[in-house]
Order: structure tokens, then C-alpha cells, then sequence
């Protein structure tokens, strides 16, 4: 797979930028590991995951970016236009002013992280110490960032393929026999976390997985130290990342096979999620794709689907009341679900909406799956 561009980096950089200045923002500082991705191109490891010296990049309204790094991380020479450096973790909020004062920003109005699914990656006394030294409070700059991160580029859409393919390829292993009677859901969810890595994954992200009476209401599900028992459902949902993109996926067998009641509620389920993907195209409301995969009635999470991208689950959210008109690069989920006392039945899909209709990412099978 090519590395994305440095033309790509500067167009996303140039688009963020105009939609800052439409808004009345001379630029953003940014510190969420997705958006300085997404601007910089930098796939950095230990500083994302350490909260010792914070990394960051500041974006002006030319489109210029500088990243603000500590001298520990290895850069491997980003495709951007300036480096700023501290050496003591305690150093970092100087630097952060400094590149603001360098880049001819001090005390204008600038944005930040701070609503609508994004974090700042630094502590929030940090970033209060960087406003109060820059003398103007920061503004939102989410709304820009996410009409650029909204649309995927060709490229973008590559990794959410490829991702999503390894999905498919996991679940066709983990289905095939490794799952059995006796089994914990820890052990399983260790073993998915194993099967994405074989298959081509970066790195595993979440195995939620729950089974067995009673346990059906947990969506957002830990893996327990419960053993699985013939007749009971196994229900995941699963995702892994490359190159920055996630997949997510959620899928279900029964040990032992589905009764007919289960084939009976997973077609209900089935059928109603293509509903809602068959709708994708051009110029349709979200909302009525949110409609037509609704299963009215049922216990929800709030909503039907999410955006998917550098984030699990990003805008835009699939949902009866929103009004954004599709357009071909987005990417999001249709996973209506029902809960019944055997079982979750959902059969969550991805799509990317392309120049006429939709194109369909994940492609696991989507009927219970006899296991054991």
C-alpha cells in the first residue's frame, strides 16, 4: 500500500484551513492523535500512548503546519513545514507558545479539540497554562476538521478496505472451528485479537463479545472469565486498524446451530440493515437511510450506524433527524440490532458512498454461524 501523498497532506491542510478562516480562526493547534495524522501524516507509537511529553501541530491559515515534538520522539523527517522541540516534559507548554509566537499567531483567535467527538491530547492544565499565556481563549475547531475528515480520499478508502477485508478473513477463520464449548470469552476475544494480527492487521483494536442467558444486553461487552456452553450464542463485535483505518464489524454463531427462532430474528435484522444500505447514494438525506434501517420498536444505542475512519466511531452520526445529504468519500456503519433473552442479532455493515450508489466494505457472512 502507497504511503498517502504529501500533495494529499497539503490538500487536507489547505481545506481545514479555508473552512477555519470561513469560521473566523487564524488557525488550530491540535494535539488528538487522529487529527495530527490526518494533517501531518505522522503514525507515532509510544508518544500517543504516553502522557508524558505531549505532541501537536499547529495549523495556520495558509495551510502551513508545524509540529511541536519532544526531542525523545523520532520524527523520521514529517512532510511538514517546520519542527518545534523541547527537551523536559515539563518544557512542552513553552514550546507550544513559542511555535504559536513564531508562526506570527500570538494572540489571535485560534482553535482547538474541545466538542463533538474530538480530545486534546494533553492534560487540561496544560492546555488552560498554553491559553492564558496566549491571552485569547481558544474556539472549537472541530467543525473544520471534520468537514474535511467527513469525505475520504481514494487513498483513505484504500486502508478502510483493507481493513475491513481483514474483518471478513477473521471472522471466517474464528467460525471455522475456533470456537468451542468449554472456552472462555477472554480466551476467544484473545485468540480474535491474535487472528487480526495473522491476517494482516497493524494492530487489534476492540473484541466485545458476550453469550450465554441473561448476558444479552451487554453491547458495549468486556470479555469475562465465563466459559461458553453448547446452545448459547456468541456474539462479537470486533475491530482492527491499518495504517491509521479501522474496520468494525459484529457478527454471531451458536454453538451446537441456531434454533429457528434465531435464523427467524437474524433474516428481521438482515433484512432491515440492507434496507437502509440499499438507499445509499448521492445526494440522499442520512436520515432516511437512519429510517429505512430502523427496527422500530427495539432497544437502541441512539442511533443507527457512525462514521468510521483514523476514528472507530466518528461523524457523521446515522440517525432519523439529521440532514446531511450524502456524498461520494463518506464512510459509515448500518447496524441496527434487536436484544432478545437468546441472543443480539445485528448484522452491522459498512458502506462508502461512491459516484452512483454505495459501496459495501464488509462482507462476512451475515447468518447465524453454527459453531463448535
Amino acid at each position: 500500500m502507497e504511503p498517502i501523498s504529501v500533495e494529499e497532506l497539503r490538500a487536507r491542510r489547505g481545506k481545514v484551513a479555508t473552512d477555519l478562516a470561513a469560521r473566523g480562526l487564524a488557525g488550530a493547534l491540535l494535539s488528538d492523535p487522529a487529527n495530527v495524522r490526518y494533517l501531518t501524516g505522522l503514525a507515532l507509537e509510544q508518544p500517543w500512548h504516553s502522557r508524558t511529553r505531549p505532541t501537536a501541530c499547529l495549523l495556520d491559515a495558509a495551510g502551513s503546519v508545524v509540529v511541536i515534538a519532544s526531542e525523545a520522539v523520532e520524527l523520521d523527517d514529517p512532510p511538514v513545514d517546520g519542527v518545534a522541540r523541547y527537551t523536559r516534559p515539563d518544557e512542552a507548554v513553552a514550546a507550544v507558545g513559542a511555535a504559536i509566537a513564531a508562526a506570527g499567531l500570538a494572540g489571535a483567535q485560534l482553535g482547538i479539540e474541545a466538542g463533538d467527538e474530538h480530545r486534546i491530547g494533553m492534560a487540561l492544565d496544560e492546555m488552560r497554562a498554553i491559553e492564558a499565556a496566549h491571552g485569547s481563549p481558544f474556539a472549537d475547531a472541530g467543525p473544520s476538521l471534520w468537514a474535511a475528515r467527513l469525505v475520504k480520499s481514494a487513498a483513505e478508502l484504500d486502508r478502510l478496505r483493507a481493513a475491513s477485508a481483514v474483518g471478513d478473513r477473521v471472522f471466517a477463520r474464528l467460525f471455522a472451528g475456533e470456537i468451542r464449548a468449554g472456552q472462555t470469552e477472554l480466551e476467544i476475544a484473545r485468540r480474535t485479537r491474535l487472528l487480526m494480527m495473522e491476517e494482516g492487521a497493524d494492530e487489534p483494536g476492540w473484541v466485545m463479545i458476550t453469550s450465554g442467558p441473561g448476558s444479552y444486553h451487554r453491547l458495549l461487552a468486556t470479555p469475562r472469565d465465563r466459559r461458553v456452553a453448547d446452545g448459547e450464542m456468541v456474539w462479537l463485535d470486533i475491530a482492527c486498524r491499518i495504517d491509521g483505518y479501522w474496520s468494525d464489524h459484529s457478527r454471531a454463531g451458536v454453538l451446537g446451530g441456531p434454533s429457528a427462532e434465531q435464523v427467524a430474528e437474524q433474516d428481521r435484522v438482515a433484512e432491515t440493515t440492507r434496507k437502509g444500505v440499499e438507499l445509499v447514494a448521492p445526494g440522499v438525506r442520512m436520515g432516511d437511510v437512519a429510517l429505512a434501517g430502523t427496527l422500530h420498536g427495539e432497544r437502541s444505542p441512539g442511533r443507527v450506524g457512525h462514521g468510521l475512519g483514523l476514528a472507530t466511531t466518528e461523524p457523521p452520526d446515522v440517525i432519523a433527524t439529521s440532514d446531511l445529504v450524502l456524498q461520494p468519500g463518506m464512510v459509515f456503519t448500518v447496524e441496527p440490532l434487536a436484544t432478545r433473552d437468546h441472543g443480539i442479532y445485528q448484522t452491522e455493515t459498512v458502506v462508502a458512498v461512491t459516484a452512483d450508489g454505495y459501496e459495501q466494505l464488509t462482507n462476512a457472512p451475515t447468518e447465524l454461524t453454527p459453531l463448535g
